[in-house]
């Protein structure tokens, strides 16, 4: 990969051992080009053709050092075994997401599948983002994070999309290295400025976040309650992810507090 990702939540080196790599984006013109050569080089570790996940990545890339904090962008990537074996490619930047786009009305609308709103981030480039991940059988959305390199956990949003893993690459993925889940799931919220602690019940372990957010860890899976979907449940394998979801629901509790604005959404 271009250079060695700055990163401090990775179980192992590669992404297949749940490695949690991070990479600082060039803020300027380059920034498309560094995006795609991270592109190849994660699907080429998968053994995956990158053609389609370098276009996505390129303009959504272009999105956040144009449109967004170009000082404080990221690209992410991490694999999830729910609801089936993909890999996920995010890229965050530090400029608040007001649902509609960065300069967008508080109250916006989420768009609708197949119709991101027309001034949303990079306008109709989305369009080319959404029917290339529809294409390749995945989703993608945007959701309000927090940065991953550098010392603060500063707000922003991250866009993501995911890719689907053909069969032979899901089925050359190791099994989900032992340890324990709930020491697993503190220290990456510990990363992200995100305290957690862990109770231990007769029936699940429970680890906390705080502002009501917790996630079960029971009969070799991981429970959590994602607004309007319920609860939802991963593998132990899936750690990141999870996590992932704290940090937003974390990010959408505080943002809702001094200024409301449009909820995540996701075209998945």
């Amino acid at each position: 990969m271009p250079d060695n990702p700055q990163t401090v939540e990775m179980a192992g080196s590669k992404l297949a051992d749940g490695a949690f790599p991070a990479w600082s984006l060039p803020p300027g013109p380059a920034a498309a080009a560094f995006a795609r050569s991270l592109a190849r080089s994660v699907l080429a570790e998968l053994g995956m053709p990158a053609d389609d996940a370098q276009t996505i990545i390129s303009e959504l890339a272009t999105n956040a050092v144009v449109h967004g904090d170009r000082n404080r962008a990221e690209v992410w990537a991490y694999l999830s075994r729910r609801p089936s074996p993909h890999l996920t490619l995010k890229v965050f930047d530090a400029a608040p997401w007001r649902g509609a786009g960065v300069a967008g009305p508080a109250d916006a609308a989420a768009p609708t599948a197949g119709e991101p709103a027309a001034d949303a981030c990079g306008g109709r480039g989305l369009m080319l983002v959404n029917a290339l991940t529809e294409e390749a059988g995945g989703c993608w959305g945007v959701h309000p994070t927090r940065r991953r390199l550098g010392p603060d956990p500063v707000s922003g949003k991250a866009v993501y999309f995911t890719v689907p893993l053909p069969e032979a690459s899901a089925a050359a993925l190791p099994p989900p290295a032992p340890g324990p889940v709930p020491e697993r799931l503190r220290e990456l919220a510990a990363a992200r400025g995100l305290p957690a602690r862990v109770s231990l019940g007769a029936e699940a372990t429970v680890v906390h976040f705080g502002a009501g957010l917790w996630v079960w860890v029971k009969d070799g899976a991981l429970l959590f309650e994602l607004p309007g979907r319920g609860v939802v449940r991963h593998p132990p394998s899936d750690a990141v992810e999870v996590v992932e979801q704290m940090v937003r629901l974390s990010e959408e509790g505080a943002a809702r507090a001094p200024a409301p604005r449009a909820p995540s959404w996701d075209l998945c």
